[in-house]
């Protein structure tokens, strides 16, 4: 059982979330302010704290500050170069909120804070005159209308419910993954908890709007000998414009890749785009805190195709029958989806901030929020270089 870092910080203390809700997911540690500080300030934070702060995101994956509401939306991206050196000034979705209401990443009616142009106004219901926006019309997007087999509403009334797709904050194409996403619950749904069945037949109790976690590395550690081998020595190759070729299709019920070949959209049909700015990236990525427990890295949505080194050969074989390379992946991320103790779901309490380690863990949306308002600012900032191949000279 993990124990808290050294209190070495006079701003704050990091202390591990309690052994019922880390499980065994190895995620989870609060920070407490110290003194009057009502609010995380990166004006008070020394580089002693810096490094203290990497460490314990690079140990826990999520970290949480309590009570930060009212915080100034312009704080979050100043946070985020707090873990991130290579963090750019914009968003990693780019300058502007996409807003075409067919994509996959802009069916939630989001946008973005004028003042704050870095931070994404993300949730559920209307609101007028919010944060310098005239309106939105948030939605809080689940599996009815992005899963192939969805819930039925008898399911659903009975309170059950599902992962909606499991991802990293990555655009996929042009801009690169930042290394950290913040996100702040303004406004929390609250309500009775929810449920989530397993490929096992085990449950996972949800509160409403819970935002789900697994660890990269604990995905890793779940693989056989042979397929940690094959991952580490493989390259992922990402679709052209990856969210919109994907805009047609619908998902499995686990939420971790598409669940039929032939709905893509044809590459000659996508927006404009070149091979050049399409981004593939290693299967598993270095873990900076701890290099012998590397982190299983994959969108299994948006997979293309897969390149293979022979480890004794150095011969590159290339996989690119789209229904193998997700029988592949698939098969390796949903072992970590079999049981609830490998799954941290965090229950929102308003004020939450959450700082998570974006290129360790893979998250999800879930529940079912129909008529309830909810709140969430979100700021993940593009960054300046690669994902780091666990293995060094494997990507192909």
């Amino acid at each position: 059982m993990p124990t808290a870092l050294p209190p070495s910080s006079t701003h704050f203390e990091i202390r591990p979330l309690p052994a019922a809700l880390r499980k065994e997911t190895n995620i989870g540690a609060e920070m407490l302010l110290r003194g009057d500080q009502l609010f995380i300030d990166p004006d008070l934070i020394t580089d002693d704290d810096r490094e203290l702060l990497r460490t314990a995101l690079y140990e826990h994956s999520v970290l949480v500050v309590r009570k930060q509401k009212g915080i100034e939306p312009s704080v979050l991206p100043r946070l985020a170069r707090v873990w991130d050196d290579h963090a750019k000034s914009t968003h990693s979705g780019g300058a502007q909120m996409v807003k075409d209401k067919d994509n996959i990443l802009s069916k939630n009616g989001g946008d973005r804070i004028p003042r704050a142009p870095q931070v994404s106004v993300l949730g559920s219901g209307h609101f007028k005159d919010y944060e310098g926006l005239p309106e939105v019309r948030l939605r809080h997007l689940n599996q009815r209308e992005f899963h192939a087999d969805p819930l039925t509403e008898d399911q659903v009334q009975s309170g059950q419910t599902r992962f909606y797709r499991w991802h990293l904050d990555a655009p996929l194409y042009e801009r690169l993954p930042g290394r950290v996403t913040l996100i702040h619950g303004v406004k929390v749904p609250t309500g009775q908890t929810q449920r989530i069945e397993l490929e096992s037949g085990e449950n996972l109790h949800v509160a409403p709007g819970a935002s789900a976690f697994v660890s990269g590395a604990k995905a890793f550690s779940l693989l056989s000998s042979a397929e940690q081998e094959f991952a580490l020595n493989t390259t992922i190759q990402y679709a052209p414009r990856a969210y919109e070729w994907i805009r047609d299709c619908k998902a499995t019920s686990d939420g971790l890749t598409i669940a039929r070949v032939g709905d893509e959209r044809a590459l000659d049909d996508l927006p404009e785009w070149s091979w050049d700015k399409v981004q593939s990236h290693p299967m598993v990525w270095k873990n900076p805190g701890s290099p012998d427990k590397p982190l299983l890295e994959i969108l299994g949505c948006c997979v293309y195709a897969l390149r293979t080194k022979d480890p004794q050969t150095g011969q590159v074989t290339e996989i690119s029958d789209l229904a193998r390379v997700r029988e592949i992946v698939h098969g390796m991320q949903k072992k970590v989806l079999r049981r609830p103790e490998y799954i941290y779901a965090h229950a929102w309490e308003e004020g939450d901030l959450v700082v998570f380690h974006n290129k360790g863990v893979w998250h999800s949306i879930t529940g079912n929020l129909d008529g309830v308002e909810r709140i969430l600012w979100q700021c993940t900032m593009e960054s300046g270089v690669e994902p780091e191949p666990a293995l060094e000279g494997s990507k192909v």
